[in-house]
């Protein structure tokens, strides 16, 4: 007797005799592409002996293959059909023909139907039939196979009639292989039969009331009804519906209190002549959003008569032919100036109207600009800086001055220095001691501050240190800057009613200035030689016989002093910034001495005939 073992765990083994359950693979990858692969029926098979390699290869899908979604997607089939409608209870038509379009999308074989919109059909219209696979009667899906120009196919009990394909479904089918027959054309409506018939050939009988004034009085004479003599608006609203007169015009109403000139667009509706304007909003107007001026209604062409009973009505409307471009036009009391119009009102004026194109041009309305006032800085009043004087002025809580931080990290650490002096200039003179004291004077490039220190000297009477604090300096009655090209060599700058000459300086601001002869145009070789050149055209005389003279001690070679008093000597008025980038561009030794053939041959002079 067989006792069954508990299920429990580690006590349950599995029948080694039974068939294996395993499910089987159902996705097979083509070109990076998972495609389905049926599995076999019932999900269970029996073991079967291995297959062969050919056997497995010859199973697989090809390369090239790829599936549907991938190989037709947005690929979509469209065929133009119709389907007549049943009309009951109308003695006009007994059916009504409606179009659709037909849309077959290639990747999944759906199917989805569109009606196209048209004004003023009354019929709901737009998507027909949702886009799914439609089942056919008897069994499957309709496909690309079933439907052809000429065909009918029946969806859900409807059945509609393929005329017409686009290009694409044409080409698509014929390189399928596929015979595409010619297109067909719409059946007839049966309706516009019926309105045909309505038109009787003109008899030269009386005409209508509704378009004569004469017969409508003598209809009404007789008895008729009042709405049926009046102006026949359907036909108006037929011919120009959706038809718009647009017009640019502006209200200037800055003669009252607190008014303004304000743009406007007008809009005039052909279809029913009715008058629309609206308010353009302008940016930063200071004013709510109101669009609508004035909602669209009849515009009177003459101001509304008032009685005690209240306003009196009138017939008296604006008309197309009254607005003009350049004309006004009385809305309410308030004159509105029409000066343009969009293309299609320019068009209409012209063609139906019988306007000019004169009479159409665009107007300039644009008045000059009015100058912005300018907020002005009040006179230094000696406290403090004038950038702290500017700030108290800008602000009510003053800031500090931004700085300008890539400046300050390009150029920290970089200094100019020059030995200055002070110099005597007409109004104001100096004392023995002034004259003969020697300072330094220092650029710096971050801020576009300058400090002057000046050296101790024995027996002068005058302690040396820090003569000005490292600050901002101002170029005499201005608030301008100096700025670092007005650094250099011979130049005179004023600080604080005190006259400095700069007369040297050192090796790393010379190298400095000629690395930014941009800047320093005494300190560009070739600015410089051609500026010497032009000097001296016709002074080789006088050039030879400066350097002559100047050279006592007939060695054939002078310093700067010496090369600058020839130069002036000659005629030629040279700055001492540039002799001095002469001296360095010549000088080979390093002796600050200039050799005179040289300096001729540089310049292009013979010193010897």
């Amino acid at each position: 007797m067989e006792v069954p073992l508990p299920k429990l765990p580690g006590m349950h083994f599995q029948d080694p005799r039974a068939n294996v359950r395993r499910k089987p693979q159902t996705l097979t990858y083509v070109n990076g592409y998972a495609v389905p692969n049926d599995p076999i029926a019932g999900g269970v098979e029996s073991p079967s002996p291995m297959p062969t390699a050919t056997a497995v290869l010859d199973s697989m899908p090809t390369v090239e293959t790829l599936p549907a979604w991938v190989a037709y997607d947005r690929k979509v089939l469209r065929f133009n059909a119709y389907f007549k409608e049943a009309v009951t209870e109308s003695y006009e038509e007994n059916h009504r023909i409606r179009k659709c379009v037909i849309y077959l999308y290639l990747e999944d074989e759906s199917i989805h139907v569109a009606e196209p919109k048209q004004q003023n059909s009354g019929i709901p219209q737009g998507v027909f039939l949702k886009r799914h696979r439609i089942p056919k009667d008897n069994g499957g899906f309709y496909g690309m196979d079933d439907l052809g120009i000429g065909r009918e196919v029946t969806f859900y009990a409807r059945t509609f009639y393929v005329v017409d394909c686009d290009p694409f479904t044409r080409q698509f089918l014929e390189n399928s292989g596929v015979e595409v027959g010619t297109p067909m054309p719409y059946p007839d409506e049966p309706i516009e039969a019926y309105r045909a018939s309505l038109k009787k050939v003109r008899s030269g009988g009386p005409p209508k009331p509704r378009d004569d004034d004469l017969t409508r009085f003598m209809e009404a004479k007789l008895g008729k009804a009042s709405n049926a003599l009046c102006a026949d608006k359907l036909k108006n609203f037929i011919a120009n519906d959706r038809k718009v007169l647009r017009f640019f015009c502006v209200w200037d109403d800055r003669s009252s209190l607190y008014g303004d000139r304000r743009p406007y667009v007008l809009h005039y509706f052909l279809a029913d002549d009715t008058v629309e304007i609206l308010e353009v909003n302008e940016p930063n107007a200071g004013r709510d959003p109101f669009p609508v001026m004035l909602k669209r209604a009849p515009l009177p062409d003459k101001p509304v008569e008032v009685d005690a009973l209240g306003p009196t009505k009138t017939h008296s409307y604006f008309t197309a032919k009254d607005f003009k471009v350049g004309s006004h036009i009385n809305v309410y009391g308030r004159e509105f100036f029409i000066h343009d119009c969009d293309d299609f009102t320019r068009e209409y004026c012209a063609t139906k109207l019988g306007y000019s194109q004169p009479d159409l041009q665009a107007t300039n309305i644009r008045e000059p600009e009015e100058p912005i006032p300018q907020m002005e800085l009040p006179p230094y009043n000696g406290f403090g800086s004038q950038i702290d004087t500017v700030q108290n002025c800008i602000s009510l809580i003053p800031k500090p001055p931004k700085k300008d931080l890539h400046k300050l990290m390009q150029n920290e650490k970089k200094v100019l220095r020059f030995t200055a002096q002070m110099v005597e200039i007409p109004g104001r003179t100096l004392t023995n001691a002034d004259l003969d004291r020697k300072f330094i004077l220092q650029y710096f490039l971050a801020d576009d501050t300058v400090s002057i220190f000046e050296p101790p000297s024995r027996n002068s009477g005058i302690i040396g240190g820090k003569f000005l604090e490292r600050s901002t300096i101002f170029k005499p009655d201005s608030t301008a800057q100096y700025s670092g090209a007005e650094f250099y060599v011979g130049a005179k700058i004023d600080i604080h009613h005190r006259t400095f000459e700069l007369l040297e300086a050192d090796d790393y601001t010379y190298g400095y200035m000629e690395d930014n002869s941009g800047v320093w145009a005494q300190s560009n070789y070739q600015a410089v030689l051609a500026r010497v050149r032009s000097l001296g055209a016709g002074k080789e005389e006088a050039l030879r016989g400066a350097f002559i003279q100047m050279d006592v001690d007939g060695s054939g070679f002078l310093s700067g002093n010496e090369l600058e008093g020839a130069l002036k000597a000659a005629g030629m008025d040279v700055q001492k910034q540039e002799v001095i980038t002469i001296v360095r561009q010549l000088d080979k030794n390093g002796d600050n001495n200039v050799s005179i053939e040289e300096f001729f041959s540089a310049f292009g002079y013979k010193f010897e005939d």
